[in-house]
């Protein structure tokens, strides 16, 4: 997995929420988890977090606990931990998309074909590693598409969960 996919956008207007430990299982490939990855976690009796699986979050489906501030601690034999920063409502974050040009954030940036997008109800992808935001809108989609000067911040996609992903709703 690589470090820092996704990143916050801004603070909130008092701050930083803090992050909390979650647990995560051994076994594996270890670090199952790098700072900047998307977190989940089932419902119910479930005691670990794992990262995030491709083509997600659904709402009601998907059940996100927030963004890894850590590397996770886990070993194959031994379960680990992880700190993670909360989904919380009106936090936004960004991405690099799966397809630039479709965002209008390659080589030559286009705020129209950006503003487009804005509103588009997307997954994150997982390829090789690494989290991008792919562009099909869905209505079950768990993110949404948020304004961003795409001059301003190159390359990257503005998005926040919907709240049926969030894991304490």
């Amino acid at each position: 997995m690589a470090l820092a996919d996704i990143q916050r956008y801004g603070n909130r207007a008092f701050g930083y929420q803090g992050d909390e430990p979650f647990k995560v299982q051994a076994g594996g490939t270890p670090p199952a988890i790098n700072a900047g990855e998307p977190v989940v976690r089932a419902l119910g009796a479930s005691t670990y977090v794992t990262p995030m699986a491709t083509a997600k979050p659904v709402v009601g489906t998907d059940y996100m606990v927030g963004i890894a501030a850590t590397t996770s601690t886990e070993t194959i034999s031994v379960d680990g931990f992880v700190n993670v920063t909360p989904i919380l409502d009106g936090e936004s974050y960004l991405i690099a998309p799966k397809v630039p040009a479709t965002f209008g954030v390659g080589s030559t940036p286009s705020q129209a074909t950006y503003d487009a997008l804005i509103g588009s109800r997307v997954t994150i992808d997982l390829t090789a590693g690494v989290y991008t935001l792919n562009s099909t809108d869905n209505a079950a989609n768990g993110c949404v598409v948020l304004p961003l000067d795409v001059n301003k911040f190159f390359g990257k996609v503005r998005i926040g969960f919907r709240q049926g992903t969030f894991f304490l709703n």
